[in-house]
């Protein structure tokens, strides 16, 4: 994101606040939202129960990590 880009909305943390918000933003027809993450990028985030070996490969579980349907709902705007 360059300094001289225009949004309608930043939003800072894409947890699941952040993206929930963003999408609650988008379909209300908000159209330019960006969010500012210092964290892993969306695609790198993993379930931390998940490393213990206890996965029950749960959707909450996958939602809370910033996953979930957001990744393909985000790349669509």
């Amino acid at each position: 994101m360059s300094s001289k880009e225009h949004y309608d909305v930043i939003i800072v943390g894409a947890g699941p606040a952040g993206i929930f918000t963003a999408l609650e933003l988008i379909s209300k027809g908000v159209l330019k939202v960006a969010i500012i993450e210092k964290g892993k990028d969306i695609e790198k985030r993993t379930c931390y129960i998940k490393k213990l070996g206890n996965c029950l490969n749960c959707k909450v579980c996958d939602m809370l990590n910033g996953w979930g349907r957001m990744k393909e709902e985000l790349q669509e705007v």
